[in-house]
């Protein structure tokens, strides 16, 4: 004969809270593990390569994101952004911008906030915990210089074929003529676009791991699995003045 007593409520809450705080500790250590193959390097035979075999891009970066900054134009690749994200698509003139960042995320997160002040917890927590629809967010730029956020980083040209290619795969649709399709009309500025894209944005699958896997496969040095901006961006070389173009 079972002789226990039933559990009061009291006890019943008590229970339910350490079960749930026991998984939800649990997952956080999981995922912490998985923050530290971040910080485990790929690629590291990467050498600067000679200068008459050199493409120069730039790793963009703020507080939390890492951007690819690319020449629009490099002939002997064959390469021509302007093709795959038409200037027309974009309210200002930049037909002659040297250079395109392209960057990939939550479109909630990036379409909708566009400034840290109009973050919403809901707009967070569905980044992070629901998978979402993803964008690209493009952007053509000047010319761009070394500095704290915008790290120099010098390829072969075979590399940036396996680089664009990697962009490219990640565009979500085009159009008959083979340009990419805008994802809204809303913008930052007169210079930049979202595009539809593919891939859902997830805590396991975020901005930068897109860019650190692009990096990755051109056979930069980056984290094995980044999804912080400091993974991305650790292990990519400096380059001193002597290797510079």
């Amino acid at each position: 004969m079972n002789s226990s007593q039933p559990l009061t409520r009291r006890e019943r809450i008590k229970r339910w809270l350490w079960r749930a705080s026991g998984i939800v500790g649990g997952c956080l250590l999981f995922y912490a593990c998985f923050l530290l193959l971040g910080f485990c390097p790929v690629n590291r035979n990467y050498s600067i390569p000679p200068a008459n075999d050199r493409v120069q891009l730039f790793i963009r970066s703020n507080d939390i994101h890492a951007d690819i900054v690319m020449p629009t134009v490099v002939e002997d690749v064959g390469i021509d952004w302007s093709n795959v994200f038409p200037p027309e698509h974009f309210q200002g003139d930049v037909r002659n911008s040297p250079f395109v960042a392209v960057g990939w995320g939550d479109r909630g997160f990036f379409v909708e906030t566009p400034r840290w002040a109009d973050l919403k917890c809901s707009t967070l927590i569905n980044a992070l915990f629901l998978p979402s629809e993803s964008v690209l967010h493009v952007e053509y730029l000047g010319e761009v210089e070394p500095g704290e956020y915008m790290q120099e980083v010098l390829i072969t040209r075979e590399q940036y074929r396996q680089l664009a290619a990697f962009v490219r795969s990640t565009v979500g649709a085009t159009d008959e003529r083979g340009m990419a399709k805008t994802a809204t009309e809303v913008t930052y500025g007169p210079a930049d676009r979202f595009y539809v894209s593919k891939g859902r944005y997830h805590l396991f699958n975020t901005c930068n791991q897109w860019t650190g896997r692009g990096l990755k496969g051109a056979g930069l040095p980056v984290g094995l699995w980044t999804p912080l901006k400091a993974q991305v961006l650790h292990w990519l070389p400096r380059i001193d003045d002597s290797a510079s173009p």
